[in-house]
């Protein structure tokens, strides 16, 4: 019998209520992943992104469980990535409404998975030309955190589980828009990008059970399409937050080499895990 929760409540009902347009009739091509948890989620290896008509699936077979901490309880399984996309169609933008987790928890000795956590920042990056493009090249970037949610969980907790799970959640705002697509990013001085971070935290009553997720984990984020109006000022203005000179690129004539430097970012959208 499949566990399941739902994480219901007015900003949820109200979200949920948003239709938004039809999806346009192509969706967006993976340009490239970077990750920063390769044992947990290795591009090409351990991780499926698809696409639907109003849903972006994330497909995460390796996601496992460690301890947080020597002599504590709770564990963690987390995965940290960014995908850059490409072939957005034209005059549309998005925003994720909601989101559904599904895996499979074998369970021992009430071990309980308690939370599930998702968060996503989408990046805006754009070129700033110079006259005749002269050197060097220089990136600015915008970012907004998409959706934000934290799904208080009851997946086991009693004796041995080994069964499906399913929960359902939220944003902890409202929808958040992303820039109106061209049809021109990702192929030249425009790179859009989505920075996720997932994770499931398990607690262990007793210190002597186990937790593992046999399947990883599954993640349905619910989109909502619109039709727009592409605007280059407003897509440069756009943004919670926009740092203008974040790379530069010099190229040195005398050895042909090229040296980029990126400006660290102290503060963003976000919530750290």
């Amino acid at each position: 019998m499949r566990a399941t929760s739902f994480i219901a409540g007015i900003s949820w009902v109200l979200a949920s209520l948003v239709k938004g347009d039809a999806p346009p009739p192509q969706f967006p091509q993976v340009l490239g992943v970077t990750t920063e948890t390769p044992y947990q989620c290795a591009p090409g290896q351990s991780m499926n992104i698809t696409f639907f008509s109003n849903t972006l699936r994330l497909d995460l077979p390796s996601m496992r469980f460690g301890t947080t901490g020597h002599g504590r309880t709770d564990e963690y399984a987390g995965c940290q990535f960014t995908i850059e996309f490409t072939s957005w169609w034209y005059k549309y933008r998005f925003a994720i409404q909601d989101v559904t987790y599904r895996g499979h928890l074998n369970a021992t000795d009430g071990v309980q998975l308690y939370q599930l956590k998702s968060n996503a920042v989408f990046r805006y990056e754009f070129h700033k030309i110079n006259p005749q493009r002269a050197p060097p090249d220089v990136w600015n970037v915008s970012m907004s955190t998409m959706f934000d949610n934290t799904a208080k969980t009851a997946i086991g907790g009693a004796g041995n589980f080994d069964d499906d799970f399913e929960a359902s959640g939220n944003s902890s705002t409202n929808l958040e828009w992303s820039t109106c697509m061209n049809g021109g990013e990702g192929s030249g001085d425009v790179k859009t990008k989505l920075s996720f971070n997932i994770g499931a935290t398990t607690s262990d009553k007793t210190g002597k059970g186990t937790g593992i997720l046999t399947r990883g984990l599954t993640l349905d984020f619910g989109l909502v399409w619109e039709e727009c109006y592409p605007d280059p000022d407003a897509a440069n203005a756009w943004g919670q937050t926009r740092i203008d000179d974040w790379s530069i690129c010099t190229y040195n004539t005398n050895s042909n080499a090229s040296r980029a430097t990126s400006r660290a970012l102290r503060r963003g959208p976000g919530v750290s895990f």
